[in-house]
Formats: structure tokens, C-alpha cells, sequence
């Protein structure tokens, strides 16, 4: 069967002329052999790195055996999977629900909250990413960005990002006295009804172009929590898992939240995600009540491969890796950042890198960062970025070699001096497939005019 994507596919979002194959640890192989360096771990997921021996054999295991039960009956899979999980959590987090994605997920953790408190209204971050449902979509900072959604609820509210290296108020950490903070405070005392059942953070900012808050920023968001009465509920899709070099994002600040939200990296590129809580959080969905039941809530299938996955992470001391590959790459990033003037501000959390790149106004720029990602994948590199930033995002597989990294960074090198020395039209990344490229055509449009 010939490449039928035109016909039979209805994308909404504008993919890559290249066909995948096959995929190994950190190398893609494309359906006309080509192969690509992953830098970007699938969508941020493949923490292991792509067709992991010990996850591979595990999912074949668990399919030979059952692989869903609805929601009448629980697997061996499932109780190991929680028990696992459990394992690696804070003290007292220890009450799991497994699902299929962060997104439903973080659904879950938002449901969860309200029938805890009795409360409605949310509070995210600016730049905050949660989610691709209505209600995620909407305390997204994605809303503006993304039309014909008709994306919209109400009661919910955003703190301003704790974005140090860009800050909104022109002020310089830690002389601001996190100013980002108290005016976002202030400013719910004005907008808010008083009921506020959560608040959501990320540890670090993925999807809003890799922020890492200053010290004390999270501690402050906790606080405000209990002055609401609220719950806390970190967002550890991108973070957690040893992908920061701790288990969990939230272990660098010091914060035990409320509410554990945990994917991608999960199922190592498998959907499949977990809400962990508290007994006493527990007992007052009961009382209130709240009842799930999602078709594919612990299903065996997906449970085999999460519970195989932290396994994985233990005996390979992933956290370790994280925090020394990481390390190199940063000095290596740092290094190219200082050779180019179109890149910045290189600064990572273990595996979770970023780095400016800038346009004519020294600013970072959508629409360059676009072009270097795209002139990476030309050259075999595959790159994240941050459309709402400007910031070229790196998220490797834990399993990343220091000879990968070399590769990486040569390639980056010879990306951007391209770009600094050339006046490049755009036309040269329009996909060749008519969808993509009408969805491409569209997509710069918007990022042009944002």
C-alpha cells in the first residue's frame, strides 16, 4: 500500500515527510532507512529510550495473559503496578488510580479535588501546560494560540509564570522578592470567588519553554493553597520519573503535593498514566461521592508495562543518569550557546533541557526556532520547541551516550550557522504531503502573527 496519508488521515497538525519504521534506544529508522537521532523522546515519553528489552518483554508477557478487564475486576498486573509506584512516592502518598493519559489524568486529579473540597475554581501557571481536553485546554495557556475550539471555562485563573530568564515585570531574582508571586496572589484576592479547589504546577515548564522556577516560587504556591483550603496538584508528566534527576520534579523544592499526576515516561511511549493521593483525600471523595469508571482505568496491559518501567528505572539507576548526562549536556549546550548569536540561555533539570533561540530583536523568536528544528530534522536531529516561547526544547531518553550527545550538538552547530549566514524561506520546511503542508502554511501564519 502506497503513502495514502492524504486520503485516509485527518490531521490537524502539521507532521513530518518521513515515515517511521522502526525505532531503537535514541534512533529512529524511517520506512526508506534514514535514520534520525530522537532528542525529543517520542512526545517527551520514551524515557527509556524506544523498544527497551525489559519493556518490550514485559508487554509481550502481559498480552499473552489478558490484557483488559473493565471495571469489575482487577489484574495481578494492576496490584503490582500500584504497589510499585507506591514504592517511589512520597510517605503517605499511597492511594493510586491508573488511566491512559495526562490529560485524563490530570481530569481525574481536577475531579478529585473538587469532591475533596467542595470547591470549583482552578488556578495554573501562565505558560502552563495540563492537557488537550476542554477543561485542561482552557486552564492551558495554549487557548489563545490554538482557535476553533471554542475553549473557554470559566472559574479558572493563572498566577504568572515564574519565568526569571524573561521576566514579565522586568525584575531580577532574587532581588524581586518573587514579585511574580505576590501579584498573582494579589490579583486572585480581586478575581476569585473564595472557592478555589486546586491549584495546578509543574515543577518545571515544559511545554512553556523549559522554566524553572526560583527557589522558594513552589513553597509560595503551597502556601497559598492552604490559605484557600485548596489541594495541590503537581503535573509530573514531563518531570517525574527520574527525568529531572530525582524521582519527582517536586523533590527539588521540597514540596509534597496533595495530588501526584504521573504519564508519559509511565508507559515509556505506552499510554498509560497514574493519580496518586492520599487516604485522607480518599475518604472524602467517598464521603462526597465521586465515582469513576472509565472503561480503561487499571487495565493489566498497560499496568504490566508502568509497573516493568519503574522496575527499569530502579535497577538501572535512571536518576543518576539523569542528573550526570544531563550535566554534560548543559556544558555542552552552554558551549554552542556561547558561539552563536542566535542562541541563549542554555539551562536544564537533569534530562530536561532548554535553550533560546533568538530572532532580529534578540528576543526569542517562534518562527526561528521552528526553522532550526526543521533544519535539524533535514540533517537527521530530532529537536523539540516551544511555540509559545521561542525555546528549542531537549528532552533525550535516559539512555543517551555521550558519543549521541556529540553528534547532537555537531549538528545544532551546523544548523544555526546555516540559518546565521542564510536568508531562508520558509517554503524550504513545508512538508511535501498537500495535508501537512496547508496545515504548516496555517500554523506559520498564526505564529507570525502571535
Amino acid at each position: 500500500m502506497g503513502d495514502k496519508r492524504d486520503e485516509l488521515l485527518f490531521t490537524l497538525y502539521p507532521y513530518f515527510n518521513a515515515v517511521i519504521d522502526s525505532a531503537e534506544g535514541c534512533t529512529l529508522t524511517a520506512s526508506d532507512g534514514r535514520q534520525y537521532l530522537d532528542l525529543a523522546s517520542g512526545q517527551l515519553s520514551v524515557l527509556l529510550g524506544h523498544s527497551h528489552p525489559r519493556i518490550v518483554a514485559a508487554a509481550q508477557r502481559q498480552a499473552a495473559r489478558v490484557v483488559h478487564l473493565g471495571n469489575r475486576f482487577f489484574g495481578t498486573a494492576t496490584l503490582e503496578a500500584v504497589d510499585e509506584i507506591v514504592s517511589v512516592c512520597p510517605a503517605g502518598m499511597n492511594r493510586v488510580i491508573l488511566c491512559s493519559t495526562g490529560t485524563e489524568a490530570n481530569e481525574m486529579a481536577i475531579r478529585i479535588a473538587r469532591a475533596a473540597t467542595g470547591k470549583i475554581e482552578l488556578v495554573g501557571l501562565s505558560k502552563g501546560y495540563y492537557g488537550c481536553s476542554h477543561l485542561t485546554l482552557s486552564l492551558s495557556d495554549y487557548v489563545g494560540f490554538i482557535k476553533g475550539t471554542g475553549v473557554r471555562s470559566t472559574g479558572v485563573h493563572r498566577l504568572p509564570a515564574p519565568d526569571c530568564l524573561h521576566c514579565s515585570l522586568g525584575l531580577k531574582h532574587p532581588d524581586c522578592g518573587l514579585r511574580c508571586l505576590a501579584l498573582g496572589a494579589e490579583n486572585l484576592e480581586k478575581e476569585s470567588t473564595g472557592s478555589i479547589a486546586a491549584f495546578l504546577a509543574e515543577p518545571v515548564l515544559g511545554s512553556g519553554g523549559i522554566i524553572i522556577p526560583p527557589e522558594g516560587y513552589l513553597k509560595g504556591v503551597a502556601a497559598l493553597c492552604k490559605r484557600y483550603g485548596a489541594l495541590l496538584i503537581a503535573d509530573e508528566a514531563q518531570t517525574g520519573l527520574c527525568r529531572t534527576g530525582r524521582w519527582w520534579g517536586m523533590d527539588h523544592c521540597g514540596v509534597v503535593p496533595d495530588i501526584l499526576v504521573a504519564s508519559k515516561g509511565l508507559g515509556n511511549g505506552y499510554p498509560v498514566a497514574a493519580v496518586i493521593t492520599r487516604a485522607d483525600i480518599e475518604q472524602k471523595c467517598i464521603n462526597a461521592p465521586l465515582a469513576n469508571m472509565s472503561s480503561h482505568s487499571f487495565d493489566p496491559f498497560g499496568a504490566a508495562i508502568a509497573a516493568e518501567v519503574v522496575r527499569t528505572l530502579k535497577d538501572e539507576n535512571i536518576a543518576e543518569r539523569s542528573r550526570e548526562m544531563g550535566a554534560y549536556m548543559l556544558e555542552r549546550l552552554e558551549g554552542l550557546a556561547a558561539r552563536h548569536r542566535l542562541l541563549a540561555n542554555a539551562r536544564g533539570c537533569g534530562l530536561m533541557l532548554g535553550l533560546d533561540v533568538v530572532g532580529r530583536e534578540g528576543k526569542p523568536d517562534a518562527m526561528t526556532s521552528l526553522a532550526l528544528e526543521a533544519e535539524c530534522l533535514m540533517r537527521g536531529l530530532v529537536v523539540g520547541y516551544s511555540a509559545m516561547s521561542g525555546v528549542l526544547r531537549i528532552l533525550p531518553p535516559a539512555v543517551i551516550t555521550r558519543e549521541q550527545v556529540e553528534h547532537a550538538v555537531g549538528v545544532l552547530d551546523e544548523a544555526t550557522t546555516f540559518l546565521e549566514e542564510n536568508d531562508v524561506d520558509v517554503s524550504r520546511y513545508m512538508p511535501e504531503h498537500n495535508g501537512s503542508a496547508l496545515l504548516a502554511v496555517s500554523f506559520l501564519r498564526r505564529l507570525m502573527k502571535k
